[in-house]
């Protein structure tokens, strides 16, 4: 769906949860005035007759002057902070579907008015459903609605992000293995014939019984990718499901993590096998430092040799930062699991969000500090790694590669694979993912165990949608 703001000082954006080919643009008022419109009014009809496809102008009426307002279809934010005129350009698609729209208007004084209408009423967009028939046999229902011109072709069964079993007839039954149920939910796909997706899932949360509840309360930062691993920063909170352990927490507060402060510790590999690397690996992340930093955000400098050698302890002024970088001389082995552990240790006691950015061009080779035990440090402290792998060529840099990729996983990361020509196009995307990231604090009711080990799962409401956190946490 395209949507479109009337107003000169919105900013495009580009919309990721309606159809790909949103596109947040301005329009002149001839424009406006040659589409079909829908007065929305405050007060007014709740389903709007008649049937809307193709380009629509949205004109809103939201009862008073000077209001501020927010529009949003079907879970999808497309206009913010409108002034008047009110009205936004938005493109339902070639079929009539029905469509929930969402008025949020502030006006002066604190006043604050909000409604929902619906328009093509009756006319279903393809959505899923799965139910437990006998939870204890794994024995599971999907239901579903699609458009009439373009059928449900077949449902799909999840688990670990590979499709276990498909149901192309209804009614879609499915029997879930024990090892996926083990997971404490079940997660299911439908497609069309045209190719459009829908997902939805099942958990155990409304199925535990616990006699004696301990309320705890749950911040993590999420990042959202597509399926090309671009990341979208434009999701309404609605589209979120927290999976903690075997509960399904509440979220109690959503935002923009770009709008909190950051402390980033940067390792750079300093071995002695980056000599010719090290001039262009430190201006890239001098660069990167001098792009993602703003007001309030630190940055610590951690030479990766033979032990870490804290070239710049956490600190707000970018020319120390710069300089730090410019006067590391690369030298000796490579420690890469001590460096780690060690800007784990110097990041507990910050108050900001947090993460370790590594550039390294191969093996660890020195470490006091093993994987297993830097994989369970890592876990705890729940801090987001991002590695870059650098140009590397040794026999064992595939398998090392394959385990950095596991523990950024862990907690929320990503491993980026870089040559010199690439390189600052890869600091660039972890830029972006930080900048993307959504900060949220959920509640979960459970048992009050401490020191236990508790998955968390973020669900995005679109197959097409996948959300990057930590992958659990010990309670306190």
């Amino acid at each position: 769906m395209k949507v479109a703001v009337q107003q000169c000082s919105s900013v495009a954006k580009r919309s990721s949860a309606l159809l790909l080919s949103s596109l947040l643009t301005l329009l002149l008022s001839t424009t406006a005035s040659a589409a079909t419109q829908i007065l929305l009014q405050r007060g007014g009809q709740t389903d709007q007759p008649g049937q809307y496809h193709g380009i629509v102008d949205l004109a809103i009426d939201p009862g008073f002057d000077n209001a501020k307002v927010t529009v949003t279809v079907d879970g999808q934010k497309v206009a913010d902070g409108l002034m008047s005129p009110y009205h936004v350009m938005v493109d339902l698609g070639p079929t009539p579907l029905q469509h929930k729209i969402t008025i949020a208007a502030k006006g002066p004084n604190g006043k604050h008015v909000r409604w929902t209408e619906t328009i093509n009423q009756g006319l279903l967009p393809l959505s899923l459903r799965v139910r437990a028939i006998d939870a204890t046999a794994g024995i599971f229902e999907v239901t579903g609605t699609s458009p009439g011109d373009d059928p449900i072709e077949s449902v799909q069964l999840w688990d670990s992000g590979q499709v276990i079993a498909s149901s192309s007839q209804t009614p879609y039954r499915f029997t879930v293995p024990q090892s996926t149920l083990a997971n404490g939910f079940v997660q299911v796909t439908a497609r069309t014939k045209a190719g459009e997706e829908a997902a939805d899932f099942w958990s155990v949360a409304g199925n535990i019984h616990v006699e004696e509840l301990q309320v705890r309360t749950v911040p993590i930062f999420v990042s959202v990718v597509d399926r090309n691993g671009v990341t979208h920063d434009n999701l309404d909170r609605s589209l979120f499901r927290i999976i903690d352990g075997n509960s399904e927490g509440k979220i109690i507060e959503f935002g923009k993590a770009f709008d909190q402060p950051i402390s980033i510790a940067l390792l750079i590999d300093s071995s002695a096998s980056m000599t010719y690397s090290m001039k262009h690996a430190a201006k890239a992340a001098g660069e990167f430092v001098q792009h993602a930093l703003k007001d309030g955000d630190r940055c610590s400098v951690t030479a990766v040799q033979d032990v870490p050698r804290r070239k710049q302890a956490m600190t707000a002024n970018r020319g120390e930062i710069a300089s730090a970088l410019g006067g590391i001389t690369p030298m000796g082995r490579t420690a890469l699991y001590d460096a780690v552990a060690s800007a784990i240790r110097e990041l507990r006691e910050e108050k900001n969000r947090r993460a370790i950015v590594v550039l390294t061009d191969g093996s660890d080779t020195t470490s006091t500090w093993t994987y297993d035990e830097l994989e369970k440090l890592s876990r705890e402290a729940a801090i987001p790694i991002y590695f870059i792998a650098y140009e590397g060529g040794d026999e064992d840099y595939g398998r090392d590669v394959e385990k950095l990729r596991y523990l950024a996983a862990q907690t929320g990361g990503f491993v980026a694979t870089a040559k010199q020509q690439n390189l600052m196009a890869k600091y660039n995307e972890i830029e972006k993912d930080l900048r993307a990231q959504f900060a949220i604090t959920y509640q979960v009711s459970d048992f009050g165990k401490s020191n236990e080990w508790r998955s968390v799962r973020v669900v995005v409401d679109s197959p097409k949608l996948t959300a990057r956190t930590i992958k659990g946490y010990f309670t306190p």
